[in-house]
């Protein structure tokens, strides 16, 4: 309560302002038509509408001066309580919303804000609908060709992408295992072609950004097989001048190989690994591979760069926190009727009747539309102050790390002064880095933070903490732990001795305000932070898709502005991202330039291999890409 009375007179004064010039920023003529065009949208014309409707909240905005192109913000209706397209927002959330189109206004961009219905039904069929927004925004941008990027507010569609690839390989194989024609190489490595579909990517906004690639053909609602082949060659060897991964030759007839298929669902194929099969004698097949076929995303442009690969002319990101706004459970009780939470509001003992009966902690939340609400307006409340310099004494690099290396290297390029920077508390490294002191380091303002540890999507993992310390660690965190303990027949209030930076951690940490009045951006180079749960197999808008997500997580309880992260197995980071930041580019410029790093290669070693050739594709920004490390009003680029 304290927090809302705090901010209620800013919330009351954006509100009456917005209502005031409304009539002043209505959309044109031709915005209207525009919009209208796209109600009731159907992308294939097979009865599922991808787009509803599409309206103008009239906060279009210009700046006073010269102009650094339009940015596009898409809200979701449901958070602004329109049930409709003559419905006028009534949420807290739209004050937000006019406070952050006048601050990118103010610094020299172009607004539009709509509000924007898609389909959001049992179909899984994410990827048409986002391709649906995706003929909207060619549409905007032939209207305004200066249009430079989108921030979605709320829950959207996301794009998937499976990615076949020709592998070439020096590794020990094993083909038919477990069958009767089981083949087995004696252990020594072997040349191999491996080409399987892989989901690379279980969240992209790649077929956003790159409007003029050929995402539309290459999208697949299925469920669809795509083939596997392995083709083992045990006589040829590698050429010395290459590594096993190179793009060496290796095809023609074998007699070891094995064939099969992997199954997707609403996805896109990037499709690197064509081949053609053709008998060979009685048992064997002759591979032909059809590299130069690949590349079917890519635009004609696209397709002539030194490293052909699909590069932003857009930049996108979310503000999404449905998956994490979640609440106890309600309809957990006890054996004598107890919730989760006490009369005070406050976790508590739940004993029930067996141990077979008693709940799995991580699975007693539900989604929360009031902590959605709270969540997103804390957020753009915090992204408006850092906006004016409320948090510019904590402009500071901190790195933690577990099992990778700091990060603190490259965040000191970031800026000339940080060269030397070594602040106690602010690198966490190796054997000191457990989820305690990990807790601690987040205690201490810093506004650029690097977070290297292995990870999933549900977070980062660092040394766990011993189980006598546990103790601190939930001191550390406040005191008072969101979150259970399963024992026996009893779930208890407390924390596990984990290493895991996850919702049951940062939960904790918001929910008792422990945590400093600051503002951090986050560069994460740990595999999945980014892929939500159930990517796979289930749509957008199913409860358990994105549930825990861990990026999100950090970004909307440890008071986040923006994260850049992987949704793939990986080991890479973007070229020079912090750089990008200290030279005054935006977080989304920063994200883009590792595209066009990499595409500019002329070298396939450069780019960790044909298989790591476009795994710029892996990345994606959550929060807000407009955001750079210093204020417009201070910084560079002004």
């Amino acid at each position: 309560m304290v927090y809302w009375r705090s901010l209620f007179p800013a919330l009351c004064l954006s509100v009456l302002v917005a209502a005031l010039v409304a009539s002043d920023s209505s959309a044109d003529q031709t915005t209207a038509s525009l919009d209208a065009r796209f109600g009731g949208y159907d992308l294939n014309d097979d009865g599922t509408i991808e787009l509803r409707w599409v309206r103008s909240l009239g906060m279009d905005r210009r700046p006073s001066g010269p102009s650094r192109g339009l940015v596009l913000v898409i809200v979701e209706p449901r958070l602004l309580g329109m049930t409709g397209p003559d419905v006028a927002p009534s949420t807290a959330l739209r004050g937000c919303l006019y406070t952050f189109s006048r601050d990118l206004a103010c610094e020299g961009w172009r607004v539009r804000v709509v509000a924007m219905q898609v389909y959001d039904g049992p179909r899984h069929q994410d990827g048409r609908t986002l391709l649906a927004i995706r003929r909207y925004l060619l549409a905007v941008r032939r209207q305004a060709p200066d249009l430079a990027g989108v921030v979605f507010v709320g829950s959207f569609p996301e794009g998937a992408i499976v990615r076949t690839y020709n592998w070439r390989q020096l590794q020990p194989t094993v083909l038919h295992d477990g069958q009767p024609e089981r083949e087995d190489f004696g252990g020594r490595p072997v040349p191999r072609v491996v080409t399987m579909g892989e989901l690379v990517a279980h969240r992209s906004d790649l077929m956003l950004a790159d409007l003029d690639g050929n995402w539309e053909r290459i999208y697949h609602e299925g469920p669809e097989k795509v083939p596997t082949l392995w083709a083992v060659y045990p006589n040829k060897t590698p050429p010395p001048d290459k590594s096993p991964e190179s793009e060496w030759a290796l095809e023609g007839p074998t007699w070891h190989y094995d064939l099969g298929s992997t199954t997707h669902q609403d996805f896109f194929w990037v499709n690197d690994g064509q081949y053609e099969l053709q008998p060979w004698g009685r048992h064997g097949v002759r591979v032909k591979l059809l590299d130069e076929r690949r590349d079917g995303e890519c635009s004609p442009a696209d397709r002539k760069r030194a490293n052909p690969m699909s590069v932003p002319q857009i930049l996108v990101s979310r503000i999404d926190a449905r998956h994490i706004a979640l609440r106890p459970k309600q309809d957990v009780r006890g054996v004598n009727g107890e919730g989760l939470l006490d009369a005070s509001g406050r976790p508590q003992i739940v004993t029930f009747a067996s141990e077979a009966e008693t709940p799995n902690p991580v699975g007693i939340w539900e989604r929360d539309p009031d902590l959605e609400q709270r969540l997103l307006v804390e957020y753009f409340d915090r992204n408006h102050r850092y906006r004016h310099g409320a948090f510019a004494e904590h402009l500071s690099p901190a790195s933690a790390e577990y099992g990778l290396g700091s990060f603190m290297d490259e965040l000191r390029t970031a800026r000339a002064e940080w060269q030397d920077f070594a602040l106690p508390g602010c690198d966490v490294t190796g054997e000191t880095a457990d989820l305690t002191a990990v807790v601690n380091w987040l205690r201490r303002p810093a506004v650029l933070r690097g977070i290297a540890a292995h990870s999933d999507p549900w977070g980062a993992n660092f040394k766990a903490v011993e189980p006598a310390n546990v103790p601190a660690l939930e001191a550390a965190c406040g005191g008072q732990p969101w979150s259970w303990r399963r024992e026996g027949n009893r779930l208890v209030p407390g924390l596990y001795p984990t290493g895991k930076l996850d919702f049951a951690i940062l939960r904790t940490l918001w929910q008792n305000g422990v945590l400093p009045d600051s503002a951090n951006l986050f560069l994460h180079s740990g595999c999945e932070i980014t892929a939500p749960e159930g990517a796979a197999s289930l749509p957008y808008s199913d409860p358990k898709y994105g549930y825990w997500q861990g990026a999100e997580t950090l970004l909307f309880y440890a008071k986040g502005l923006a994260l850049v992260g992987r949704s793939k197995v990986f080991y890479d980071f973007p070229t020079g991202f912090a750089a990008e930041l200290g030279a005054g580019k935006t977080f989304g410029e920063a994200w883009r330039r590792y595209f066009e790093v990499e595409s500019a290669a002329t070298d396939i070693e450069q780019v960790g291999g044909g298989i790591g050739r476009k795994r710029a594709y892996f990345w994606n920004v959550i929060g807000d890409w407009t955001l750079r490390l210093v204020p417009a009003a201070e910084g560079p680029g002004k």
